[in-house]
């Protein structure tokens, strides 16, 4: 009988320590902490172009892999509607158009289409954030398996 107790008991608590750390909330991140990456210009010899390296702080390389949440503006990359980048500014003063560096965007890599999104809409975020030192063709900074996050 007592073992009839102590059975689930005993189970539940198993399972709250495998699975109970692994389902935290995303880490909050600001536009402010990635503005402290500092970046070096090197000549990409493949390219035959000068390009920027980045140089994370330990602040930031702690959030490479983990799930994080930030705001910003929406900014479409493509005219299909199906490449999207967040950014710290809206579109006129982002760093495609405006003074900004590459600090300020990041890509997001939906976990599902999201169709067409408004131009510098202001939305939150979440998913894994994965850091380039030298992006090919992306991103210094990605957001992977990103969904529509509520703090």
């Amino acid at each position: 009988m007592r073992w009839s107790i102590l059975k689930p008991l005993t189970i539940l608590s198993f399972l709250w320590i495998v699975f109970g750390f692994t389902l935290s909330p995303p880490q909050k991140t600001t536009w402010r902490t990635l503005a402290t990456t500092s970046f070096t210009e090197f000549y990409d010899e493949s390219k035959g172009i000068w390009s920027l390296e980045a140089q994370f702080p330990e602040a930031i390389l702690s959030l490479q892999g983990k799930e994080v949440y930030i705001t910003g503006y929406v900014l479409p990359i493509d005219t299909k509607g199906e490449i999207y980048a967040l950014s710290a500014y809206p579109f006129s003063s982002c760093f495609f158009c405006g003074g900004a560096g590459p600090e300020t965007v990041m890509g997001l890599e939906f976990v599902n289409p999201p169709g067409r999104l408004q131009t510098d809409a202001v939305r939150t975020y979440s998913g894994k954030l994965v850091l380039a030192t030298k992006p090919n063709s992306g991103f210094y900074f990605t957001l992977t398996n990103v969904k529509p996050y509520s703090p």
